[in-house]
């Protein structure tokens, strides 16, 4: 019996220990899994706190390139005379230029949200408004760089040869002309199917060099720039064809600039070509001799609109009240002007003159009103102008004249320009020399070989069938005339990003 008890005991004991040891052990367990659980807990708070230093990290380095973009963009706006990312100041900043190396632009305070951004740029080989930005994000000790290729665009209207509106069924642009630099056509009133462009015989669209302009109009303009193609420099309007609705119609020998021909001082194909709808005619793209070939889609995106003389503007309710309210205002003063008038009115606002011996002068903004037609008609004879300044007829304009700069390299610092809500018709009487800017809200006609240096921009245009020609002037967009719609607009764009 006692050695039965004495088991018992012992056996008790036995389990006793065997459950303490198994508790100890579950504790071990508990305190084991717990402190996995810690240390868990703290690596996902240390990633988490790291995912948002990064996101935060990355949205600063975006504000350093908004900040950067801005100031390029500002720097084309307020430029003066040279808009330029390669003159060694960019909005204020006397930086740069470098094809080769980023370099900082010095802003005193890049504080942002507990962090900081650093901007810097590097320019690209050939081009005054291309460029790479560069900004880096740092907070926490974490760092976000992004970096972005900026192409400045200028969408001013004058920055073309032509600048198209709205159009309807049929044509808006046709003829048989000759167009040496830009186009831009909108097209909002066509239709699927509509003709933007209906060229023939031997019209060519979007030359992109002065090959065919006379010595005599071309010592009155700036020499073009240049460009390095096959390891030949040639000269380069750099134009390209942007057309957002409308085919492009090319007919019979037309075409949209022109095959490369090595060993001369010109560059002939167009730099690019941008349209949604393509091309018809019996030539359609095959006529066409662009860098990018025939198939990129309209790239300027909703940022480009006709302007209208009736827009609001300045706290008034249209442009052209705007015009009137600064201007020289004049009646029926200029309806029958001619190489041998005499005149002079003036105000505050403008000046226009003419001294019988074919020399007009102008300054500031002329307005004609009460439905008058400005008319500068003088078959063969020559009227030639010096100063800046625009002219607006409440009626048409109709130029019959040759209307020129005097003296040589004199266009576009001397540069007039007109503007109506109606016609403008040039050449319908002779041929003739132009140079100027002209907007018509509804029409401009150009017959004859009428050669017009500078810009038309219109929503309708009938070139006529006698090879009229105009030829852009790159420096325009920097001597525009006092009052000019729709001067001083531009636009940039990111064409790609990276992150790293």
């Amino acid at each position: 019996m006692k050695n039965h008890n004495d088991f018992h005991f012992r056996l008790v004991s036995s389990r006793r220990g065997s459950a303490l040891l198994i508790a100890y052990f579950m504790i071990l367990v508990l305190l084991g899994i717990g402190a996995s659980f810690a240390v868990l807990s703290a690596s996902e708070s240390k990633t988490a706190e790291r995912q948002r230093l990064t996101a935060v990290a990355f949205h600063l380095a975006e504000a350093g390139i908004e900040r950067g973009l801005s100031d390029l963009r500002q720097d084309f706006i307020s430029g003066g005379t040279i808009n330029s990312w390669v003159d060694g100041n960019i909005h204020g900043y006397v930086i740069g230029p470098d094809t080769v190396n980023f370099y900082a632009i010095p802003y005193t305070d890049t504080s942002l949200n507990g962090g900081t951004y650093n901007v810097a740029l590097k320019n690209v080989s050939g081009s005054s408004g291309d460029i790479w930005v560069r900004s880096t994000g740092t907070i926490g000790g974490v760092s976000q760089t992004i970096t972005v290729y900026t192409k400045m665009y200028s969408v001013s209207p004058w920055n073309y040869a032509i600048f198209a509106g709205r159009g309807a069924a049929g044509a808006m642009v046709n003829g048989n002309v000759d167009i040496r630099g830009s186009v831009l056509i909108l097209g909002s009133g066509l239709n699927p199917g509509d003709l933007a462009i209906d060229l023939g015989g031997t019209a060519e669209f979007v030359g992109n060099n002065y090959r065919t302009l006379a010595a005599a109009l071309r010592a009155k303009v700036p020499a073009l720039p240049t460009t390095v193609i096959g390891g030949e420099t040639v000269e380069t309007l750099n134009a390209k064809l942007h057309v957002k609705r409308g085919i492009i119609g090319l007919s019979g020998s037309s075409t949209v600039g022109e095959i490369n021909i090595a060993g001369n001082a010109y560059k002939e194909t167009a730099d690019g070509v941008f349209t949604n709808d393509g091309f018809g005619g019996n030539q359609g793209a095959a006529s066409v001799h662009s860098d990018n070939g025939t198939t990129n889609a309209y790239d300027l995106g909703e940022a480009v609109r006709f302007p209208s003389l009736s827009d609001p503007y300045m706290g008034y309710s249209s442009y052209q009240e705007y015009l009137k309210n600064n201007a020289l205002v004049l009646t029926n003063q200029l309806n029958n002007v001619t190489s041998t008038s005499v005149f002079s009115y003036s105000n505050a606002n403008g000046s226009i003159s003419m001294d019988g011996a074919g020399n007009l002068t102008i300054s500031g903004i002329v307005y004609v009103d009460g439905g008058n037609s400005v008319n500068l008609v003088d078959k063969g004879k020559t009227i030639n102008y010096t100063g800046k300044g625009s002219i607006l007829s409440t009626g048409n304009v109709q130029v019959d004249v040759n209307l020129l700069t005097a003296g040589n390299n004199s266009f576009p610092n001397n540069n007039i320009g007109f503007m109506t809500p109606n016609n403008i018709t040039l050449g319908t009487t002779a041929q003739m020399d132009a140079m100027g800017l002209f907007y018509a809200e509804n029409q401009i006609t150009c017959s004859k070989q009428t050669d017009i240096l500078g810009t038309f921009v219109s929503n309708y245009f009938n070139m006529g069938t006698n090879v009229p020609a105009i030829y852009q002037v790159p420096e325009v967009i920097n001597h525009l005339p006092p009052g000019m719609i729709g001067g001083n607009t531009y636009w940039y764009t990111i064409v790609g990003w990276i992150k790293s």
